[in-house]
């Protein structure tokens, strides 16, 4: 198994070459570099299938990697399994769907480029997700945002698009990264050494609750949980889709895990902390779903709901730090709501990778994403219509889809915690699962229901291997909302672990019932559900309907008293949608612009500070850099048979000119952000070699 994980990150990493050989072709060093990191997808979902017996038996994969000056030491459990299955899934599917979408973007030419920070971004997660060592997590997580905001900033002729990225790489460096290297400081400066920096170092350290709101910042930042967020609606609309579907996917999945890891496994639980998550995931899921529900952008609407959706998950994983904390009999309870969260976050990665994919396939079709003007797509794309019905369907939680199963896991962890707060945010998370029902049913029926118009009539399916990316997350919703018996073990593996006991009992599970004991209640005090049952009851009773009540085809005109309107003009268009709702909560809409305003004011200050340091640096060195060498030429010349200045001098001569062609060139051009993270990155590489 060790060396499925190795062939993994190898054929991540021989992706890279292979573009780089046949860069003078746009397509063919698409084909290539993504036909390896299909292999390197496949490679890594086979590991995950076969490590997940052992790790379920208790038996962890350590892998350590030996190079030269430095190792890297990897340790592959329950909750880094899950995500490994994650990015396989989303990295195969991105990896399938994006040589003929990336044609979309050939005129800015650069493939190879584009499959290099492809790998980069796909694999450094992988690594995240797998490592044991703080540092190397930090280091790799650096990678991973400057990679995502490379990529994101692919349409940089675009100002929409230079404007998200800055907001982007300013908010993750000073709300995400920062937040980070203050723990790592203060981690380092207990250990005193690289190695007290392992996991299993910095587990038997009694560390405070500082380092709780260190990490609580840091990872929230990158999950976009409020007030965060505001960074995600413009990034992720941004981003080309096969890379929104990343980022949404799985990057902000990669931020749970490392608030799962730092704040359970390497801190420990407490009830306070389980609290603040919980909270914290209902105002998320509440301002995030109705922030979508007025969107008439097809991404940015989906982006509002990842937003939403990372609400339903920290309300489960917070709920289950809550009971793992507790302890006693109330233990193997947390597990169940932590894994119920860990369940929401695998199907969001699905769902929400599909939806995105699907948007990418609108766009590429009709060069538009906004839902004012797409109309009848299901005629002219009729499996795209298929598999987005599917997606939209299981991010709104209807059964038998997957978004059902872990909703319904997760209502069923706050009704059953005899916890009259847990029981209100349960609640909230239930009656906001209408509201994005009802954002979905916009979305569905304005892009894809009715018939085609002129700017749609045109439209035809995508390639074929786009729709087998689809295809392929649209079965694994469908597959994971009938059979969680097929997941539900390795999802309760972690929980297991934290609470030190078999949870087996708790949840009854096979291929009919799922069954939530609840302890501390009445004997039959249960709740269960038959996921195939149901389907097989609703396919009947749809059948029935459509027999007894078949579909009319027959069009009627309205009646337009008697004057001369066109047809077309009597579309209900998105922006129509729910407008007395959203005039009753305008209030909140307000507040919320305001808010946004003052971040992004925020943002800019703190970008144009950054600038204008970087700026007086850049002149300071500049000014001590001709001095000095002033200096020289004359000491040069009144001393010419003494070189005391070759040996002393000329070195911090060259030493102040390279840091001022480096600062000019870092901050006063336009790629300052690329340069300020490479500069982030050697020191940070360098901490690690000394």
């Amino acid at each position: 198994m060790e060396g499925l994980f190795t062939l993994t990150v190898i054929l991540y990493l021989a992706s890279i070459p292979a573009a780089i050989a046949f860069r003078r072709n746009y397509r063919t060093s698409l084909n290539a570099g993504h036909l390896l990191t299909t292999l390197a997808s496949l490679s890594l979902l086979v590991f995950t299938v076969m490590a997940i017996p052992n790790v379920l038996n208790g038996n962890a994969i350590d892998i350590t990697y030996n190079l030269g000056v430095f190792s890297i030491p990897f340790h592959i459990d329950g909750l880094s399994l899950i995500m490994c299955f994650v990015l396989s899934v989303l990295g195969l599917a991105t990896s399938i769907y994006s040589p003929c979408y990336m044609e979309f973007y050939k005129e800015l030419g650069k493939g190879w480029v584009y499959i290099m920070l492809y790998s980069a971004f796909v694999l450094s997660m992988v690594l995240i997700v797998t490592v044991s060592n703080l540092l190397w997590f930090l280091f790799l997580w650096e990678v991973m945002t400057l990679a995502s905001y490379v990529l994101m900033v692919w349409e940089y002729e675009e100002e929409y698009v230079r404007k998200a990225g800055w907001k982007y790489f300013v908010s993750m460096h000073l709300a995400s990264t920062l937040p980070l290297v203050i723990a790592l400081a203060l981690i380092y400066a207990k250990t005193g050494s690289i190695s007290g920096l392992d996991f299993s170092a910095i587990a038997k350290l009694h560390l405070g609750p500082i380092y709780y709101l260190l990490f609580l910042i840091g990872f929230g930042s990158k999950a976009g949980a409020v007030p965060v967020h505001f960074w995600l609606p413009d990034a992720h609309p941004a981003a080309p889709s096969n890379v929104s579907a990343l980022m949404s996917g799985v990057m902000i999945k990669v931020a749970v895990y490392g608030l799962v890891r730092t704040t359970c496994f390497l801190l420990g639980p407490t009830v306070s902390f389980g609290y603040v998550v919980a909270i914290i995931g209902t105002i998320t899921l509440t301002v995030g779903t109705l922030y979508a529900l007025k969107q008439t952008d097809a991404k940015r609407l989906l982006a509002y709901h990842s937003v939403g959706q990372m609400g339903y998950i920290w309300l489960g994983i917070g709920v289950g730090i809550l009971f793992l904390a507790k302890g006693g009999e109330w233990s193997a309870f947390g597990a169940v709501a932590l894994a119920a969260g860990l369940y929401h976050l695998v199907n969001h990665a699905l769902f929400k990778g599909l939806l995105f994919l699907s948007a990418g396939s609108m766009l590429y079709r009709t060069h538009s994403r906004d839902l004012n003007k797409l109309r009848g797509l299901a005629r002219v794309m009729p499996l795209t219509a298929i598999f987005t019905l599917v997606a939209a369907m299981s991010i709104a939680g209807t059964p038998p889809f997957n978004g059902f199963m872990s909703k319904w896991l997760i209502y069923q962890s706050t009704f059953l915690s005899n916890n009259g707060l847990i029981v209100f945010l349960g609640v909230m998370a239930l009656f906001i699962s209408a509201a994005t029902l009802a954002s979905f049913i916009k979305f569905y029926t304005t892009a894809f229901g009715g018939e085609p118009t002129e700017f749609t009539k045109d439209a035809e399916e995508v390639p074929s291997s786009m729709l087998i990316a689809k295809g392929f997350l649209a079965s694994l919703c469908l597959l994971f909302g009938l059979v969680p018996s097929l997941i539900l073990p390795i999802l309760l593996s972690p929980g297991a672990a934290l609470a030190g006991i078999d949870v087996s009992g708790l949840t009854d599970t096979n291929y009919w019932l799922v069954t939530i004991k609840a302890p501390l209640m009445p004997t039959g005090a249960e709740s269960y559900f038959k996921p195939l049952l149901f389907a097989t009851l609703f396919g009947v009773l749809f059948l029935g309907m459509y027999l007894l009540f078949p579909v009319s085809k027959k069009t009627y005109r309205p009646w337009t008293l008697g004057e001369p309107v066109a047809m077309e003009h009597y579309k209900f268009k998105a922006i129509n949608y729910y407008e007395p709702f959203e005039e009753y909560i305008h209030p909140l809409y307000h507040t919320g612009h305001v808010l946004s305003e003052f971040g992004s004011a925020l943002i800019g200050a703190v970008a144009n500070a950054y600038v204008s340091t970087a700026t007086a640096l850049h002149k300071a060195c500049d000014s001590i850099s001709r001095e000095i060498a002033g200096i020289g030429k004359a000491y040069e010349r009144k001393c010419p048979e003494v070189y005391f200045d070759e040996y002393f001098l000329a070195p911090l001569v060259k030493i102040a000119r390279v840091s001022g062609v480096l600062l000019d060139e870092g901050f006063m051009r336009p790629n300052a952000a690329l340069t300020i993270a490479l500069v982030i990155l050697g020191v940070i590489f360098a901490l690690m070699v000394l």
